[in-house]
């Protein structure tokens, strides 16, 4: 039994509510997070800063799952979203108010602590909206949909991030990213009254007493949904262990200013748009289970560029790779989570699946200011290309046929 979609009418609705929420969300997004490693290093910020600045949104993601169980017995799921990407959207001021308070103490580690507190409403409502999927989209439209969005962020990303970039080398200080984080709060807004236009179908059909005693031998059992949970998070260990690195090398060593830092992310989204398309029409010839493994080994490319000891021109390349892979790779695995995730345990599955994967990309991330403390930059990158290749190993291992599917109702 499959838990019903929106009617027909309200599911073309939601697809076009999906693409320009998606729009808004890459605008303001791109305003703000391309530019918090930079804002951090110049705050005066550590490696294990850094390390937590990229562990944060992944720990909080993992985090956030936890609370499943409240997110089940929510009778107002959408409300409840919308109030939680409205904390997180507001939170951004937090980021500019740090800044307005020229020569406060210990400005990194306040700056650090906003960024840990803006994810935490950020990532429980996301875990949220990839429950409430299944009752916007239908099996024939979810990975159109998907991919829409993500071409709708990426276009409307690379115009706010070259001018972001632009933005604030043109005027020195703090001014620049104040006035950033003031419009990337305005457009946050703007998202969420556009999410509001969402019209959901039935409730999944998570059973209202759900708890997590109750959902973990059921989700254990279901042995394609249990490789696919460590084939991720051994991945996400993986692609987690570059972020500080790279953002280290860029800064400190490749001395990269916020224009550099905002090409960078522009390359990397104009790559995406370009391969998004080529993707979407690979879905329809070949099967998720089959393309995800290869989007996994392709991201191998990106960490094995920084082992050349790339140039600032050189560093594009990497960026290249990671759109034409990270495209892939960002479809393709919210699509096959959607596949391996039991109707009848639908949020609770997401969520184990979103604590494996948060809890292990924190500790890549940590594991990199580690390893650039023991060893050294080209220690970071030699072990993310190979625990990245290990990921995609085991996203194929993850696709064999034989599983142990769950019950069409948990036992009384």
């Amino acid at each position: 039994m499959t838990s019903p979609a929106a009617a027909p009418d309200d599911e073309r609705h939601n697809v076009k509510i999906n693409a320009l929420n998606g729009m808004l969300k890459g605008a303001g997004g791109q305003l703000v997070n391309p530019f918090l490693g930079i804002n951090a290093i110049r705050l005066g910020a550590p490696n294990i800063d850094l390390g937590i600045i990229s562990a944060i949104p992944y720990l909080a993601g993992g985090i956030a799952a936890l609370l499943s169980p409240w997110l089940v017995h929510r009778k107002r799921l959408h409300s409840t979203t919308i109030g939680l990407f409205l904390a997180a959207r507001l939170s951004i001021l937090l980021f500019a108010l740090i800044d307005f308070r020229h020569g406060i103490h210990h400005a990194a580690l306040w700056f650090m602590l906003a960024i840990v507190w803006s994810n935490l409403p950020g990532a429980l409502a996301t875990l949220s909206w990839q429950s409430m999927t299944t009752s916007l989209f239908s099996g024939a439209v979810r990975s159109s949909a998907v991919m829409w969005r993500q071409w709708g962020m990426s276009s409307v990303g690379v115009v706010a991030v070259l001018l972001g970039g632009w933005a604030i080398d043109k005027n020195p200080g703090t001014h620049g990213y104040i006035t950033l984080y003031v419009i990337g709060t305005i457009l946050g807004i703007a998202e969420v009254a556009v999410y509001r236009r969402f019209k959901p179908g039935p409730k999944p059909l998570d059973l209202p007493n759900t708890t997590w005693s109750m959902a973990l031998p059921h989700v254990w059992d279901n042995l394609r949904l249990r490789r696919f949970i460590l084939a991720g998070s051994v991945f996400y260990c993986g692609w987690l262990m570059l972020w500080p690195a790279s953002l280290r090398y860029q800064v400190s060593i490749d001395h990269a200013s916020n224009f550099w830092m905002a090409l960078y992310t522009a390359v990397n989204a104009i790559f995406t748009l370009a391969a998004l398309p080529i993707w979407r029409r690979l879905t329809s010839r070949l099967p998720t289970e089959r393309l995800l493994p290869w989007a996994s080994l392709l991201m191998c490319l990106t960490p094995a560029i920084y082992l050349l000891h790339p140039g600032l021109g050189d560093i594009v390349w990497a960026n290249v790779t990671g759109g034409i892979a990270g495209a892939g790779f960002n479809l393709l695995i919210n699509v096959r989570l959607m596949e391996v995730v039991p109707d009848n345990w639908r949020t609770m599955a997401v969520g184990a699946n979103t604590v494996a994967t948060g809890i292990a990309g924190g500790v890549g991330a940590l594991l990199a200011v580690l390893l650039i403390h023991v060893g050294s930059l080209m220690s970071v990158f030699l072990a993310a290309t190979a625990i990245r290749a290990i990921g995609g190993a085991l996203f194929s291992w993850a696709s064999t046929p034989q599983s142990v599917s769950l019950p069409a109702q948990p036992p009384a």
